[in-house]
């Protein structure tokens, strides 16, 4: 019994040593929301409120930037993570992609944050 009970204690302590570190958006500052909400929306379903919660906006429609008509995508950092631009004002955004779950429903978002990093 005892034997057994430690056996356990040692493929626990195994296996909670080898989980994956969290997803870093590479050259964005660790402190950004954006880091907070891409690691979250990794591992969890999510809602508009959390994105707000990471100081983003969850209002710029998905579609908008798929079409590229208001707004043009210009560089993706990582899988779900890009940069883009809104054609009328040259204003700059970091995007992050997530599914927002309504019922059974799934619907594409993405939470923008300015990215003043950019000029």
């Amino acid at each position: 019994m005892v034997k057994t009970l430690r056996r356990l204690l040692l493929l626990t302590m195994l296996a909670a040593g080898c989980s994956a570190p969290p997803p870093v958006i590479p050259d964005i500052p660790k402190d950004h929301p954006a880091q907070k909400f891409y690691q979250f929306v990794s591992q969890n379903m999510v809602s508009d409120r959390v994105c707000r919660d990471d100081q983003g906006d969850p209002g710029i429609p998905m579609g908008e930037i798929v079409k590229g008509e208001k707004y043009a995508r210009s560089a993706e950092i990582v899988p779900g993570v890009f940069r883009f631009e809104e054609k009328a004002t040259g204003k700059k955004f970091l995007g992050v992609s997530f599914l927002q779950y309504s019922g059974l429903l799934q619907i594409p978002k993405v939470c923008a944050w300015e990215d003043d990093a950019r000029d």
